[in-house]
C-alpha cells in the first residue's frame, strides 16, 4: 500500500487550466473499491505514484494528475492518494474535483484522524467556488460629450540652432556600475519573491492539515510545518533585501554626475598636431633610399 501523503516544495507557478467558468467544470466520481489489489497491481501503483511525484515537483500538474489517478485506480485501498489528488486538483484550478476527492476520502476512511481538518478544507473550497461562480459587475462606460470640430492653428516653425562644438563635447555618460547593482538587487528580490510565494503555499497547506492551532497529526507533520514557516520568513527577508539593494543602486545611478568623454577631443587634438607639425616620411627611388622631412605651419 502507498505511504501517506507528504508535502513537496512547489517549484513552479500555478498552471491556469480553467479557461471557462467553474460551473462548467467536468468532474468524475471514483469507482467503488472492491477487494484487495494483487501484488502486481500494488507494484504498478507505486511506480505510477513515484512518476507523479516527479511531475508534481516539476510543476507539471496535468501529468501528476494522470499518474496519481492511475496509481489510485490500481490500488484503491491507498485512500491517502485522494489527499494528494485533492492538492494537485486545487493547484490546477479544478476545485470541484478537489472537493470530490476529499469527500470520497472521508467516505472511504470514516475513522480518519484528519476528518475535522478535511471538512474545513472542503468548506473553504466551496466558498471559493461560490465566489468565482458569482458574476462580476461590469462598469458602465462613461458618456463622451459631443465635441465640436475645431481647426487648430498651424504650429509655429521650429528654428534649428546648430549646437556649439564646445557644448556638443561637454556631455557625458553616468557610470554603469550602479545599474549593475540595481539589476542585481532586482534579481535577488524577484527570486526571493517567487520562493516566498512557494513557501507561503506550503504554510497554507500545513495550516489546513494542522487546523491552524498546531494540532498536527504527527511530530513529522509538525516539523515540516515549522520548516515551511521558516522558509517563508527567510525568503521574505531576502526579497526585502533585494528591493533595498535595487533601490540603492538606482539612487546611486541617478545621483552620479555624468563623466565627460574627452577621448574624442584628445584624438582630434593629436590629429591636428600631426597635420601641422613636422612629419618624417620614407623616400624611395631606383637609385636612392632614405628619409624625407615635411612640415606645415
Amino acid at each position: 500500500m502507498l505511504k501517506a501523503f507528504k508535502s513537496w516544495p512547489l517549484v513552479a507557478a500555478i498552471a491556469l487550466l480553467a479557461n471557462s467558468a467553474l460551473a462548467q467544470e467536468e468532474t468524475q466520481l471514483y469507482p467503488e473499491c472492491e477487494g484487495e489489489p494483487s501484488d502486481a497491481a500494488v507494484k504498478a501503483a507505486k511506480g505510477a505514484f513515484q512518476a507523479g511525484q516527479v511531475a508534481f515537483e516539476e510543476g507539471d500538474y496535468a501529468r501528476a494528475i494522470t499518474y496519481w489517478e492511475d496509481a489510485y485506480r490500481r490500488d484503491c485501498t491507498a485512500h491517502a492518494m485522494l489527499l494528494n489528488l485533492a492538492r494537485v486538483y486545487e493547484l490546477a484550478e479544478r476545485k470541484q474535483q478537489a472537493v470530490v476527492a476529499l469527500e470520497t476520502y472521508l467516505a472511504r476512511d470514516p475513522e480518519s484522524k484528519k476528518r475535522d481538518q478535511i471538512s474545513r478544507r472542503i468548506e473553504v473550497l466551496r466558498e471559493k467556488i461560490g465566489q468565482e461562480e458569482r458574476p462580476q459587475p461590469q462598469p458602465e462606460p462613461e458618456p463622451v460629450p459631443d465635441a465640436e470640430p475645431t481647426t487648430a492653428p498651424p504650429p509655429p516653425p521650429v528654428e534649428v540652432h546648430p549646437q556649439p562644438e564646445s557644448e556638443a563635447q561637454s556631455g557625458g555618460q553616468r557610470p554603469i556600475l550602479p545599474l549593475v547593482v540595481a539589476i542585481g538587487g532586482g534579481v535577488i528580490a524577484a527570486t526571493g519573491g517567487v520562493l516566498y510565494v512557494i513557501a507561503a503555499g506550503d504554510v497554507s497547506h500545513w495550516e489546513d492539515v494542522c487546523g491552524g492551532r498546531g494540532e498536527c497529526p504527527t511530530d513529522s507533520d509538525r516539523d515540516e510545518a515549522n520548516a515551511a514557516r521558516d522558509r517563508q520568513m527567510l525568503w521574505g527577508t531576502v526579497s526585502i533585501a533585494g528591493l533595498a539593494i535595487g533601490a540603492g543602486g538606482l539612487v546611486w545611478y541617478l545621483l552620479s554626475p555624468p563623466k565627460s568623454d574627452q577621448s574624442a577631443s584628445l584624438v582630434q587634438a593629436k590629429h591636428t598636431k600631426a597635420q601641422h607639425g613636422p612629419v618624417v616620411l620614407p623616400a624611395l627611388s631606383p637609385d636612392y633610399a632614405g628619409l624625407s622631412l615635411r612640415g606645415a605651419f
